[in-house]
């Protein structure tokens, strides 16, 4: 269930996430221009978890566009499902 822990001596670049808020950053705006999101599973979970994570960090509530772009999100994830 969780990732396999690597030693600090062990630690390799590739071993690195991709830069999460730039990721998401660019789908939110690829989906405002053309209205697609992610294709992965991967990536629309880090795209909504990173989303989340902004609204809190500005301490409101999503606005409509944000409510939007989250639904798109979820369908996404649930047809990767589905």
């Amino acid at each position: 269930m969780y990732a396999m822990q690597i030693q600090t001596g062990e630690l390799r670049e590739t071993d690195l996430p991709n830069g999460y808020g730039e990721a998401a950053s660019d789908a939110f705006a690829r989906w405002r221009r053309t209205g697609d999101v992610p294709r992965t599973l991967e990536e629309l979970r880090a795209c909504l978890w990173y989303e989340q994570r902004r609204w809190r960090f500005l301490g409101r509530e999503p606005d409509t566009e944000g409510m939007r772009y989250a639904g798109a999100l979820i369908r996404a994830m649930r047809t990767q499902l589905g």
